[in-house]
């Protein structure tokens, strides 16, 4: 699966984005530890943003993206720098991975650099000198700190370069041919497994000369084979990869219009791992017992020596008078003080067990009083995170799986790339409801699923907050749902045109069950339908919209299931909360 973009991506993106000269900087945020936001406008583009992720991801989205933020000085002097200065130039430095903009700001220019690689890093220069970094560097041919000149690292442009070039490179690389071209030659392994298939050249091989020129043609119709935006599949059909280039290599899935909406696509559609919660207390605790049994053991140790020495008085009292600051005990040997009697030293290590016994003891309360206060619950980890789980989602009454949007860009994609034939879609006829996609593993889905996602589209909508008792929602087959807006008009991101007949669900009620389930051995918490948790779970709870605070709620839930706050409030839809129905669990919201 593909990490990070490839110098020949960056080359495509800043290709294609040219038209944003002209463009102001209105805003510029660091939301994340690892990701940028410059909020660009202009009368041409309108208002685009342009996300900078360090893990090796650059692309444009439309997508309102907070560039509020808390991380100090780094932001604060590009703001003053470069905020409402104009986009002067776009460029990539030595065909690497860098991004360079130009800004001009009054009679000031200014340059922005973004570079994606070890941990990532971006710096402010003027006058071509560093005046702010995000994070100071140091790597073996060059330095990043402020007030020094800016250098790019050494490499190989091989964009720019001749064959001359591509084959002095190759051939005094030590790697082989397949590591070679990925790294000395800086093209990706993207490109690099692409030219070794095609050649049929195994590429753990090493470098030979005679390929060399065959090696070289095939790059450039490599790079000048381009295709619309894709997201390339693995053996399995799962997303892989995302290229503008033609990777014969592998499948074809999803095309897009732009390099930016694939980006940010494949980036939505990586799965995001469970983070395992580290059970302090419970460590706590081990090293207190570990520390208990240590006492325990100097204590004994200490008493065997003082035993030893009152049983042997006579010649520990030789040994004293020999000038012998340490006696043999078994197969160890202990000091003694030559100017205390024998008597003495044994009660010297007898005052130690029993201050070894001490310790013991004062760690053993403090354990005992921590197992008295009412223990923290174990919350359920989720062992393995499904694909639909990225959404809002509920498996049916007739176990067929329901996924639907989260907010505008989560309903585009849940349409765009799950909306398939036989499939199903439902919509609630109200503003802010999520798009539902009814999948029944190539099966038509049944009446009564999309009764339930027509209730679940409609729970998760402005209603739930507005205190509405009922709605109306529909249900269409997957052909009736379309991008095209009618002539004249359009539309925004995550709205469809439908087209043809509706099947009206009216007066339904609001409600929303929320419980346990086993889901292919694994146990999940899944927000849905009552219905549809009447069938496959023994412990819920069902709610109306009401006047019980969410975070109450949530909070109560967490505690009744065992599991994590953050987890329960990605089910909860925003507003009051009213219990209707239980089942298997006992739960005031007070």
């Amino acid at each position: 699966m593909k990490k990070a973009l490839t110098a020949p991506d960056i080359r495509e993106l800043v290709s294609n984005w040219q038209y944003l000269v002209g463009c102001r900087l209105e805003q510029f945020g660091r939301p994340e530890e690892d990701k940028l936001v410059l909020k660009l406008r202009s009368s041409k583009t309108g208002t685009v943003r342009l996300v900078i992720d360090f893990r090796g991801w650059l692309y444009l989205t439309k997508e309102t993206i907070s560039t509020e933020s808390n991380k100090g000085v780094f932001v604060n002097s590009v703001r003053k720098s470069i905020k409402k200065g104009r986009l002067n130039s776009i460029s990539q430095l030595n065909g690497d991975r860098i991004l360079c903009m130009e800004f001009i700001r009054g009679d000031q220019t200014s340059s922005l650099i973004f570079e994606l690689f070890h941990k990532g890093n971006a710096i402010l220069c003027q006058e071509n000198k560093i005046s702010t970094l995000m994070r100071k560097q140091k790597f073996r041919h060059r330095s990043l700190s402020s007030g020094i000149e800016y250098q790019p690292p050494i490499g190989f442009n091989p964009f720019e370069s001749n064959f001359s070039d591509f084959k002095k490179i190759l051939i005094e690389s030590e790697r082989p041919l397949g590591a070679s071209l990925t790294i000395n030659c800086n093209l990706g392994g993207e490109i690099s497994n692409l030219i070794c298939y095609g050649l049929k050249i195994d590429g753990q091989s090493s470098v030979i000369e005679s390929q060399i020129r065959i090696i070289y043609d095939r790059l450039q119709e490599i790079l000048s084979d381009k295709i619309r935006p894709t997201i390339f599949l693995d053996e399995e059909g799962n997303n892989f990869t995302v290229s503008s280039l033609n990777l014969t290599n592998l499948k074809a899935g999803q095309e897009f219009g732009t390099f930016d909406e694939a980006i940010e696509a494949y980036l939505d559609s990586m799965e995001t791992p469970v983070k395992e919660t580290i059970d302090k207390d419970k460590i706590r605790e081990d090293r207190q017992r570990k520390a208990v049994e240590n006492y325990n053991s100097k204590a004994k140790e200490m008493r065997e020596y003082g035993d030893f020495i009152f049983s042997n008085t006579d010649s520990v009292r030789k040994c004293i008078e020999e000038g012998k600051e340490e006696i043999p005990i078994g197969r160890t040997n202990i000091k003694i003080d030559l100017l205390k009697s024998p008597e003495s030293n044994a009660s010297d290590f007898f005052d130690k067990a029993k201050e070894f016994e001490r310790k013991a003891e004062r760690t053993k309360e403090i354990l005992n009083v921590k197992k008295t206060k009412k223990a923290k619950k174990k919350k359920t980890k989720t062992k393995k995170l499904e694909w639909f789980e990225n959404y809002r989602w509920f498996i049916t009454s007739d176990n067929e799986i329901a996924v639907g949007g989260r907010d505008a860009r989560s309903n585009e994609m849940v349409v765009k790339k799950y909306l398939k034939k036989m499939d199903r879609y439902a919509h609630a006829d109200i503003h802010g409801a999520p798009s539902v996609v009814v999948k029944n593993n190539g099966l038509l889905p049944s009446s009564e699923s999309m009764l339930e996602a027509s209730s679940f589209s409609l729970a998760y909508s402005k209603a739930w907050g507005a205190r509405v008792s009922s709605g109306h929602s529909f249900w269409v087959e997957n052909d009736k749902v379309s991008k095209t807006p009618n002539t004249g008009e359009f539309l925004a991101k995550g709205s469809f045109v439908i087209r043809g007949k509706r099947n009206w669900n009216r007066n339904l009620g609001v409600e929303l069950a929320i419980g346990v389930i086993d889901y292919e051995g694994n146990e999940k918490l899944m927000g849905g339908p009552l219905s549809a948790l009447e069938k496959h779970s023994k412990k819920y709870v069902s709610f109306r919209p009401g006047f019980v605070d969410r975070k109450i709620v949530a909070k109560k839930l967490s505690e009744s299931f065992e599991i994590d706050i953050a987890e329960v409030e990605r089910l909860l839809p925003s507003g009051g909360f009213e219990i209707k129905k239980s089942l298997g669990l006992e739960i005031k919201l007070e």
